[in-house]
């Protein structure tokens, strides 16, 4: 029995040695440590230069690499920050460069347009000036898409000028757009010169065929046309030939240009009986681009 609880307190013993041991080592070596370094500093100074520059580039040498991984990962870090904020930079960079661009391409098309109608108007005085007839300028008011091809509105009626009534010329500096049909007091109907209801005393120019020129009506062709009709059966004439007003009728002065020539059909006996030919004209105007006109009140 004895024998036993001396066998306990001994296995006791030795179970709480080790803790204190341990205790007290850490500490002695920490001591150690700290003695070490207090050593190695006294002696770095109480040595000679050449032993100090050598304990010094091994101090760098052991240093350098905790030094590298610092720098490198120090270095990363600001890099990184610098690329967040220089993407964040170039986004708002980039929308602001998208809004200016917008901006300017509004203003390139609008000065575009005011480059457009100053040349417009400056080829309206021009021919005003140089002209020998009395001219009224307006502008077209509105265009009805069921009468595309037919008809538009001017800005012009009885109370701008008198003397505008119907069967007058609307023309511009490039040619005849029509006549006008029912005046108002405010606005004026025009009739446009591929207008079925647009009938016009016609001459070619090189071949001086004369005939009656009269709106085709937009048959699903492209673009409208007109028809010379009571031409000679055996008239010559030539493709791009101009047609201008011969005068007579008394609603069209005569020299102005209505189009070109842009088909010459063969004698169709059906339609004219064998005795007359049709030419068909294109009007030299773009009646699809149609903004300042003149009304022809009468000559000067």
């Amino acid at each position: 029995m004895l024998d036993k609880k001396s066998h306990i307190q001994v296995v006791g013993e030795e179970d709480s040695v080790p803790v204190s041991e341990k205790r007290r080592g850490r500490i002695g070596w920490t001591w150690y440590v700290v003695g070490s370094l207090l050593l190695a500093g006294l002696l770095g100074t109480a040595a000679p230069a050449t032993v100090h520059k050598k304990l010094h580039q091994w101090g760098l040498e052991a240093l350098s690499p905790f030094v590298w991984v610092t720098e490198t990962a120090r270095t990363a870090i600001e890099n990184f920050r610098l690329g967040l904020k220089t993407l964040e930079e170039t986004q708002a960079e980039v929308k602001v460069l998208r809004q200016q661009n917008a901006e300017l391409a509004m203003q390139v098309s609008y000065l575009k347009n005011l480059a457009q109608e100053n040349a417009r108007l400056r080829e309206m005085l021009g021919f005003k000036s140089s002209t020998h007839y009395r001219l009224l300028a307006c502008r077209v008011a509105s265009r009805d898409p069921a009468s595309w091809w037919n008809t538009v509105l001017i800005d012009r009626g009885w109370a701008d000028d008198e003397n505008l009534t119907s069967d007058l010329p609307v023309v511009t500096p490039r040619g005849v757009v029509g006549k006008t049909g029912v005046v108002s007091r405010n606005v004026t109907e025009v009739i446009l010169l591929v207008n079925e209801n647009c009938k016009i005393a016609a001459i070619t120019e090189a071949s001086q065929e004369q005939g009656l020129l009269v709106g085709s009506g937009f048959g699903g062709e492209e673009r409208p046309r007109a028809r010379l009709t009571y031409v000679r059966r055996n008239a010559q004439v030539g493709i791009g030939e101009r047609v201008f007003t011969t005068g007579l009728g008394g609603v069209f002065p005569s020299g102005l240009l209505l189009g070109v020539v842009a088909e010459v059909p063969p004698v169709d006996a059906g339609k004219t009986m064998g005795l007359y030919r049709e030419v068909i004209v294109d009007p030299i105007v773009d009646l699809t681009q149609l903004d300042e006109l003149f009304v022809v009140v009468s000559t000067k």
